[in-house]
């Protein structure tokens, strides 16, 4: 359990602070650990944290719904593009002086494809594992849905999306 208290507004944006929101699993074991980590760092208080488990009605805010923001790491950046998965941990690390440099290594090499699919990889295990420990919190992980008629969040706002890995279907 986070110590920390949850934030569910929209985040601060001030000039030389672009924040982000992070959409996070905080039933997760090893994602609370992650997250607890990084909220104790200089530069988080920049970001909002969303806990996905406690707090549904932001996610029908931004349009996500439950199923597809328990199937990967979902984070709005300081200008209103969705990441997910690699790219939205590259944009919690790049808010984040202590891993600023990490993001600035991936992105400038390329890397962050596959440690996407690295990290689909993960996030499918993840959700495996929830169903047959008893806690199945997604009906088809093939496709998520959005709210809308199907359509992603970027593309009804116009937001720019990154290359996901071969059949991942998220709203990054």
């Amino acid at each position: 359990m986070m110590t920390t208290n949850e934030t569910h507004e929209e985040p601060e944006m001030t000039a030389g602070s672009p924040g982000a929101t992070v959409f996070y699993d905080g039933a997760c074991p090893l994602c609370a650990r992650e997250i607890a980590h990084y909220r104790r760092l200089r530069g988080a208080d920049r970001l909002n944290w969303i806990d996905i488990g406690r707090d549904h009605t932001t996610l029908e805010r931004y349009g996500l719904d439950y199923e597809t923001a328990m199937a990967r790491l979902h984070v709005i950046d300081g200008s209103g593009a969705w990441q997910t998965g690699a790219w939205g941990f590259a944009e919690i690390w790049s808010q984040l002086p202590a891993y600023r440099w990490l993001a600035v290594i991936l992105r400038r090499s390329r890397a962050l494809p596959l440690l996407d699919r690295a990290y689909s990889a993960f996030a499918r295990w993840r959700l495996r594992r929830s169903c047959d420990d008893g806690h199945c919190i997604t009906r088809h992980l093939a496709r998520p849905a959005y709210p809308g008629g199907g359509a992603s969040p970027e593309k009804r706002s116009g937001a720019t999306r990154h290359p996901q890995t071969r059949g991942e279907r998220s709203c990054a």
